[in-house]
């Protein structure tokens, strides 16, 4: 519970670094769930252990789905403009946006048993094709956040959030030291989640 609290307090902090100033209420908050989808995200990539965890890690992972497609939906249904740029030759953030939503929706479907079992017979072969679909869904959603150039427009803020993201999906030396596997429940991640997009949207449009 403490890993999930810390990364997603790491996320949204590296968003304030070059100030609050904020877009309005009504795009903070949308912006607000993507970066809590995207902590979660990271969260996923920590060491999962087949037995005890592996159950929340599951259904956490529905959440954080969740999550990237309210905030890809916020925008659709209140934002034209965003809709003109999923046509072609859209951004390139947006097709990175796009393509990691799609690619966690696989990640998630994949992963479900017994369907699992339909594309891998072996464990060992789940685990590295998950884990390697998961550093994709990373990749696509840092693209998506560093190159929209919102909340995130300056270099040492993209060092941040890219040191974040290394040391979620690399360090698993330090986090095979702890006493037990990083773990939280959906309840945890959603009050967490929500205090933190909270402060987000108060602080960005509380005034000076």
């Amino acid at each position: 519970m403490t890993v999930l609290a810390i990364l997603i307090a790491l996320v949204f902090a590296a968003t304030f670094a070059a100030g609050r100033v904020g877009a309005g209420y009504y795009w903070d908050f949308g912006n607000a769930l993507g970066f809590l989808a995207l902590a979660g995200l990271l969260f996923q990539m920590l060491p999962c252990r087949r037995s005890g965890t592996a159950r929340r890690h599951e259904t956490l992972g529905y959440w954080v789905l969740g999550m990237a497609i309210a905030h890809a939906l916020w925008f659709l249904a209140g934002d034209a403009t965003v809709r003109v740029y999923l046509q072609p030759g859209a951004p390139l953030y947006m097709w990175a946006g796009l393509i990691g939503i799609l690619a966690l929706a696989a990640l998630c479907g994949i992963a479900r048993m017994p369907d699992r079992m339909r594309v891998h017979r072996r464990y060992g072969s789940f685990r590295m094709t998950h884990r390697g679909l998961g550093f994709a869904v990373v990749i696509a959603a840092l693209l998506h956040v560093m190159l929209s150039g919102f909340y995130l427009a300056t270099w040492p803020q993209w060092a941040a959030l890219v040191l974040i993201a290394l040391c979620a999906c690399f360090g698993r030396r330090y986090w095979a030291r702890l006493p037990g596997p990083p773990s939280a429940s959906s309840m945890v991640y959603l009050i967490c989640g929500g205090v933190a997009v909270l402060f987000f949207v108060l602080l960005r449009n509380g005034g000076a």
